[in-house]
């Protein structure tokens, strides 16, 4: 593409040329140390496009050299008098003398680039670099699964996605020393999270890659770097989905603990109806529970008790009446069913036939002993049971 397209996808889709630059500074701790032993060899930039990697080492000092097959490209780089060449990459990679430059770099070209011309690009990259020199290959990374399968395709000039595995494999094969591969650009907010949804697993690993290879060197040399390579960058697909697997794996435990809690608040609260269901209280009080389930939803004018019904409320009632305990037990329930209660005590009082009562110095004084109030009772009950009898002959 000889015109300005590709120029303008560039600034669309990647980014502005301050966040390309931004992103780009994270080489500049591999690349300062070789500008101390080799104050005057330069960097090679191929493919450099826009220009940003040559600008940020240029503002260190440091001398570059860029090239690119694409005028339109190379424009931004006249416009700020960056020091570029058209040409094709491979081609002046091969021209140049044996261990002649510094560092290759080489950022979103090999994605570009056939199979054979990867591999003529990392040899020949070997062959000028001086020792110690750095070979610096950034691309997509088809490990996150979103810039795999759609995001790479988005630039029509790209070839195939090329996993990390390949791209660090073919430097050691033609000789490098060592090899280190840099994960760049993830979300810091999703680095971060230990509970990452499955949206982030899908397009939150980072989105680019690159591969570092260094020529071999004196042990002085090689030193400056250690630290460096053994630095991990960035993560990888399988640490994101293993976060992903422990917190959904957390989020069932916790519902099976919550569960469990239910489970074993239920059983107490069965325990504890089945306690009350055994009482003796329970049992005792089986006749006003089935007297409160009668005449429940029944309206109190509409009451018309039967005698035998009136009579059991009246011996119910002396006996209660005898037995404190019980009685207290008897409000206690009454009390949960107020209107029922109030109905209760209407049906006993108000539609009571009202009797002669036998005088209280009648009483045999075998119950001489009870007090007044309840030795009335007791006069209540002879008379209604007298009633009973009449009535029923």
């Amino acid at each position: 593409m000889s015109d300005n397209f590709y120029r303008a996808f560039e600034e669309r889709h990647r980014g502005s040329r301050e966040l390309i630059k931004s992103r780009l500074a994270v080489y500049l701790p591999f690349i300062k140390p070789l500008h101390h032993v080799y104050q005057q060899s330069p960097v090679l930039d191929l493919g450099c496009g826009r220009g940003e990697w040559l600008e940020v080492i240029s503002g260190e000092g440091i001398p570059a050299m860029g090239i690119d097959s694409n005028q339109g490209m190379l424009g931004a780089c006249y416009e700020i008098g960056l020091p570029v060449e058209q040409g094709d990459a491979i081609a002046y990679l091969s021209s140049l003398a044996d261990d002649s430059q510094t560092t290759v770099s080489a950022f979103h070209l090999v994605e570009h680039l056939a199979f054979d011309q990867l591999r003529t690009l990392v040899s020949e990259a070997l062959r000028v670099l001086k020792p110690g020199g750095l070979l610096i290959m950034e691309t997509p990374n088809p490990e996150n699964i979103v810039v795999g399968t759609c995001n790479f395709y988005l630039d029509p000039t790209h070839q195939r996605p090329i996993p990390s595995q390949l791209l660090s494999f073919l430097p050691e094969y033609y000789g490098f020393n060592r090899t280190k591969v840099l994960r760049m650009q993830e979300s810091k907010d999703i680095a971060e999270n230990e509970t990452p949804t499955l949206q982030d697993v899908l397009g939150g690993v980072s989105p680019d890659y690159a591969v570092i290879a260094q020529k071999h060197a004196s042990p002085e040399i090689l030193s400056l770097f250690d630290e460096l390579f053994s630095h991990e960058y960035g993560f990888t697909l399988n640490t994101l989905a293993a976060r992903y697997d422990h917190a959904i794996a957390s989020k069932a435990q916790q519902a099976e603990d919550k569960a469990q809690q239910a489970e074993g608040k239920a059983q107490q609260a069965a325990t504890h109806l089945n306690d009350v269901l055994n009482s003796t209280s329970w049992r005792i009080m089986a006749p006003a529970r089935w007297f409160i389930s009668s005449v429940r939803g029944v309206k109190a004018p509409q009451i018309a008790l039967k005698p035998q019904l009136k009579l059991l409320l009246q011996h119910a009632r002396l006996y209660v009446g005898r037995r404190p305990w019980l009685k207290q037990k008897s409000l206690i329930v009454l009390n949960q069913f107020p209107n029922i209660k109030s109905r209760l005590i209407r049906a006993v009082h108000g539609n009571m036939v009202v009797v002669q009562t036998t005088p209280v110095h009648e009483v045999p004084t075998d119950l001489a002993h009870l007090t007044p109030r309840t030795r009335q009772i007791y006069a209540d009950l002879t008379a209604a049971i007298e009633r009973h009898k009449r009535e029923n002959g």
